[in-house]
């Protein structure tokens, strides 16, 4: 049996553009109300035991979730004289850059993932699937590691849930795809709900052997091989006004960063994917690069020289690169 010898970290984790890890569950138009600047998910069920003492309104609710006539729970409440918001559920402030079109009148809308108490957090789970990326690319070299069985590594190195976050924390995240084809930022009809660039995330890091405990004090040093891996391989082909600057040390997270945060770069076979991808969908030389849009943030970095404020993006259509993240490590 082997010998257990116990070392904590704690990992800090911050958010440099916006962060979505998804919980399965999408709103639809028919499951959210936009009022007073703010988009607001109540609960369903509170509401429909509230139309119990009105046969009329009971029955035109049930009637309006179960017709495919698009329409949203904004209009069907107003149409019924219900002003009633004291529903449940929880609320997101509008920032303007959910759609450059129709403000307010948005689709389908993916959650993020929430606990056994209905609190946003991110899994121990998700963040360890960022690092065991980083460290199958930049120490293992092979993505044919021991898993699940006795010789497991990465058993070894336990990930915690992080504590909750805030429902003030997020927004709703657009996806932008910019194309080198077309050299142009596409707005497409997904959004998620996501944490907002610069918000601050702890995590505790349990390692349960010496070779676990070296990987972690290894990890800042892969992180930035890795980026440099990600960079040349796919990020410098896009204009670097779109490129944000690391904050910590470099790791991307969570859905919509895509394909080359997340891959094996020594064994991916990219042809063999964009030969099975149908064509309408067909990848263009490496990819679009993933970009969401959110306020511009300052934020102040301090050097040997002193104190100096920059901004978190670098050009003027508000994008950021979806999921980037930064990161600091200590023992404790």
């Amino acid at each position: 049996m082997k010998k257990l010898t116990y070392t904590k970290f704690k990992l800090s984790l911050v958010t440099v553009g916006p962060v979505h890890i998804g919980s399965g569950k999408t709103y639809n138009q028919k499951e959210y109300i936009f009022e007073d600047g703010y988009y607001y998910f109540p609960d369903l069920t509170i509401l429909y035991k509230k139309l119990l003492s009105n046969q009329t309104k009971r029955l035109a609710f049930e009637k309006f979730l179960s017709s495919t006539k698009k329409e949203r729970l904004t209009s069907f409440l107003n149409n019924i004289k219900f002003a009633d918001r004291d529903l449940g559920g929880y609320k997101i402030k509008a920032t303007g850059y959910e759609s450059s079109k129709n403000f307010g009148q948005l689709n389908d809308i993916s959650q993020f993932i929430r606990n056994g108490l209905n609190e946003v957090y991110i899994p121990g789970s998700s963040l360890k699937g960022a690092l065991r990326t980083i460290l199958v690319n930049e120490h293992f070299k092979t993505n044919n590691v021991n898993w699940g069985d006795a010789d497991d590594i990465f058993n070894e190195l336990r990930v915690s849930d992080s504590e909750p976050i805030s429902t003030e924390r997020l927004i709703l995240a657009r996806k932008w795809d910019y194309s080198i084809k077309k050299e142009v930022a596409n707005e497409l009809p997904i959004l998620r709900e996501a944490i907002k660039p610069l918000t601050i995330i702890n995590f505790e890091i349990t390692t349960t052997s010496e070779r676990a405990k070296t990987l972690v004090l290894n990890l800042t040093k892969y992180a930035n091989q890795f980026y440099n891996r990600y960079k040349t391989k796919f990020l410098e082909e896009f204009p670097n006004k779109y490129q944000q600057e690391n904050i910590w040390y470099p790791l991307y997270l969570g859905s919509g960063s895509g394909l080359w945060t997340k891959v094996d770069y020594y064994h991916v076979k990219i042809d063999e994917i964009k030969r099975r991808t149908p064509r309408r969908m067909k990848m263009k030389r490496n990819g679009a690069l993933k970009l969401t849009k959110s306020k511009p943030i300052k934020y102040a970095l301090t050097t040997k020289d002193g104190r100096e404020e920059k901004v978190l993006i670098k050009n003027k259509e508000h994008l950021y690169e979806m999921g980037k993240c930064g990161f600091k490590i200590k023992e404790v």
